[in-house]
């Protein structure tokens, strides 16, 4: 007589693999005046610009990378808000 086991080797659970935390990549480039964050890892599949800054989106519409176009602009622009 056999008896079946919960705990045997065969219907324990495989661990799925831990997930690598995604950090945060700044590129920011002076001579070209141009900043790029990128926030969430993806492919870009689609791209709008919202005030000079660029904002793409993955194939579920998630944000996953900002960047800006004119950073003396925007910086401009913050001052004189201010």
């Amino acid at each position: 007589m056999g008896h079946n086991n919960r705990n045997d080797s065969i219907r324990k659970k495989i661990k799925s693999p831990a997930r690598k935390s995604f950090r945060p990549e700044v590129y920011v480039d002076q001579d070209s005046d141009f900043a790029s964050i990128k926030i969430a890892p993806g492919i870009e599949s689609k791209s709008y610009v919202k005030d000079g800054i660029v904002f793409c989106e993955d194939s579920k519409g998630k944000i996953i990378e900002i960047q800006v176009l004119n950073l003396s602009e925007l910086a401009l622009r913050k001052t004189t808000a201010a």
